[in-house]
């Protein structure tokens, strides 16, 4: 499986610490504990990024889901 790289990182915080996170997988497994609201934001980022995982969707396109979910939940540095 290929890492999907994002063009640029994105960096996040949760509670107690902040992430760059530079693939999809990682996008991915920092969404399964997303420590904010699952809304709207957060379904379109999680499918975007499964869909990038599987070549369905470009990383870029992943990436830009993935960043409009953490500014939303106020989780975007």
């Amino acid at each position: 499986m290929s890492e999907k790289r994002f063009p640029s990182p994105v960096r996040v915080k949760s509670p107690s610490s902040s992430f760059v996170i530079s693939t999809a997988w990682e996008a991915l497994e920092h969404l399964k504990r997303w420590p904010a609201k699952r809304g709207r934001e957060y379904r379109i980022a999680l499918q975007h990024c499964l869909d990038a995982m599987d070549g369905l969707r470009s990383p870029r396109a992943a990436q830009v889901s993935f960043a409009m979910a953490a500014r939303t939940a106020g989780l975007l540095l």
